[in-house]
């Protein structure tokens, strides 16, 4: 068939020309996410309303949107309840609680949608190499603020991309182009097995092999220059998840144990010495890592706002206080840190905002999905003896591993609220739901 005639058959079957247009809208809005999100989430919305067009699968005759349509109606409910009863609520927030709406609602929807672009193994393949080459600007921003003390921000098109890569002193982490060193930190951190996965693949091209591995390298220096405790934690937890030897699984707890030891030597050392270290190692991870802030847990800024959060939300159980009021809660019930935009943990910061029933909605999906896909792993590893297949395998494992570190590392803080970040999260999830519709589809077959 001549390439006109290949041409005019896409144009004419109108699926195939949605698909086409979603698809392509999809992976260079994945490839934009982290360096453009502006751009990025307008080709996603793009593509979530192509992903959506004459559909065979019917989004309400999915069992698995049905608890994310239910946490829906149920935090409009609690918005109108909150808007109703505004009695001690100021305008600001009542207008808050419904915006806050937008970083829940729309993600539902692109669950089900962003699907029709990650159902088969290699077109999830291609997404995480289009999530890793995104990285690398990224990288380079980090590199540049790190060691050439190049600060913005820089702004591009208009305002319409901004990388902001704020000024570095002794208190502050590598940021990149990003707002917040946490930010940074959950991106790098939540990319890395994806980059691992690429690493350990058996390539027989040295070249390719060598970039892997340097990039791999990079993502992990980035993510300790960072300071993030929470995302060089995740270094750790990647790989006792992603690797399958006890030996290595024990190295890896033996560093975790005795690398904050070490940081704790760098003072005793003279004062020439410590500056060339602290040209490599961030001042701010040396101050975290002391043993007076791992051992002063009791005065632990997080522990005292999970405190408040927790009293907060048993008095007013079911509807929550509307999004982006915490702050505002926080200091009237007598907090004792300035500047708390959050509770420092997703399932708390759900039920406080929204109230306990889409809360543990929410937070239940998340945890079924892990379970799940990484059943259905296991399932397809056991019941293909082929190596190729496997090696697809192994790069779902890594998906899924990707989503546990965004979930670990939402325990104790949340990062979710860049949208980069939440659309990452999402995007993760509903691969995680292809995975296990694939593996129906298997064991059916």
């Amino acid at each position: 068939m001549s390439s006109s005639k290949k041409l005019k058959e896409i144009f004419v079957d109108k699926d195939k020309l949605f698909y086409n247009f979603g698809l392509i809208s999809f992976q260079i809005g994945i490839l934009l996410l982290a360096s453009a999100p502006a751009i990025s989430i307008t080709l996603l919305i793009f593509s979530s309303i192509c992903a959506s067009l004459n559909r065979v699968d019917n989004y309400f005759l999915d069992k698995y949107n049905y608890p994310f349509l239910i946490a829906s109606i149920l935090m409009i409910i609690n918005c109108i309840l909150i808007t109703l009863n505004n009695i001690n609520l100021t305008q600001s927030e009542v207008s808050n609680s419904w915006i806050g709406l937008s970083n829940w609602l729309p993600f539902f929807w692109c669950f089900w949608s962003f699907q029709r672009y990650l159902y088969k193994e290699k077109l999830r393949l291609n997404t995480a190499k289009l999530l890793i080459i995104g990285t690398l600007p990224v990288l380079i921003s980090c590199f540049c603020q790190y060691f050439l003390k190049m600060y913005g921000p820089y702004r591009f098109l208009n305002n319409l991309v901004v990388w902001y890569q704020r000024p570095l002193g002794n208190e502050n982490g590598v940021t990149g182009l990003f707002n917040n060193q946490n930010y940074a930190g959950a991106w790098l951190c939540i990319i890395l097995p994806l980059c691992i996965i690429f690493l350990v693949k058996n390539y027989k091209n040295l070249l390719i092999k060598f970039l892997t591995f340097l990039l791999s390298i990079n993502v992990v220096y980035m993510i300790i220059l960072t300071s993030s405790r929470n995302a060089i934690l995740s270094i750790f937890v990647t790989i006792l998840l992603i690797t399958k030897s006890i030996k290595t699984k024990l190295i890896t707890i033996f560093s975790l144990i005795s690398i904050p030891l070490i940081l704790n030597l760098i003072p005793i050392f003279s004062q020439n010495f410590q500056n060339f270290i602290n040209r490599f190692i961030p001042f701010e991870l040396v101050k975290k890592a002391s043993l007076n802030n791992l051992s002063n847990l009791e005065i632990s800024p997080r522990l005292e706002i999970w405190d408040k959060a927790i009293y907060l939300i048993k008095a007013n159980l079911m509807t929550g206080y509307g999004a982006g009021s915490f702050s505002n809660r926080y200091s009237l019930v007598g907090g004792n840190y300035e500047g708390i935009q959050h509770t420092h943990n997703i399932f708390l910061e759900i039920t406080f905002s929204h109230g306990l029933l889409p809360g543990l909605i929410l937070i239940f999906m998340m945890i079924y999905l892990i379970i799940n896909s990484w059943k259905s792993y296991n399932n397809k590893i056991r019941n293909n003896a082929s190596n190729q297949k496997i090696e697809f395998f192994n790069f779902d494992r890594a998906w899924i591993i990707s989503f546990i570190i965004f979930f670990v590392i939402h325990l104790s803080d949340i990062t979710y609220f860049d949208g980069r970040i939440s659309i990452l999260s999402w995007i993760l999830l509903s691969g995680m739901n292809s995975i296990i519709k694939e593996n129906y589809q298997f064991k059916n077959n």
